[in-house]
């Protein structure tokens, strides 16, 4: 007849290798959740972000119908930039889109850069270039110009004079923003701000 037996010192060291097992493994995801936390942090950021900007370049469209005739709103796409302070953008009016890039900190100047990007690269796709001689292209035209100060005066609700324009290009850009851009109050959400919240 077979009869089980258990050495009690066995079992006490099996048991105490399977608390520190346990204890490992709780240590070990505890360690993953923490540094995951950050990622889904910024994607959440992200999200929030993505929204807001599509929210606010439905408003831009609407005031810049004027230009574009009722063309549909150009597809935009948000592209997570390195945090160098210089938000940018680019158009393709031809396939009426857009790209805005976008800091993954966000502070209430670069928020106001991202929206002066966000109403010029959709300038570009409400006024095209005007084609002059010798196939060359007047990208920033004098009407592109006038259709980006419309927005900017019934969006903040402010007065912007060209008196100070010599030339139509990017310089009137810094014309637009030097009279204007102390009036935008439009922030987008970063980690920071939210943990704060």
């Amino acid at each position: 007849m077979l009869v089980e037996r258990i050495a009690p010192a066995l079992e006490k060291k099996r048991e105490a290798k399977k608390e520190t097992t346990k204890k490992k493994t709780a240590a070990k995801r505890a360690t993953i959740s923490k540094n995951n936390a950050p990622v889904k942090e910024q994607s959440r950021i992200d999200a929030l972000r993505v929204k807001m900007i599509n929210k606010e370049a439905e408003r831009i469209w609407r005031l810049m119908k004027p230009y574009h005739n009722g063309k549909p709103m150009p597809m935009i796409t948000i592209v997570r930039a390195q945090n160098r302070g210089r938000q940018y953008g680019h158009a393709k009016h031809w396939a009426n889109s857009i790209q805005v890039n976008v800091d993954c900190d966000q502070t209430i100047s670069r928020s106001k850069r991202v929206w002066e990007v966000l109403a010029h690269e959709l300038a570009h796709c409400a006024v095209p270039p005007k084609h002059t001689g010798n196939s060359k292209r007047d990208v920033h035209s004098k009407e592109f110009y006038q259709c980006l100060r419309e927005v900017w005066q019934q969006r903040w609700k402010c007065r912007i004079s060209f008196h100070e324009v010599s030339t139509w290009g990017y310089s009137v850009d810094y014309i637009i923003q030097r009279q204007a851009s102390q009036l935008i109050d439009w922030v987008l959400p970063t980690i920071e701000k939210t943990k704060t919240q």
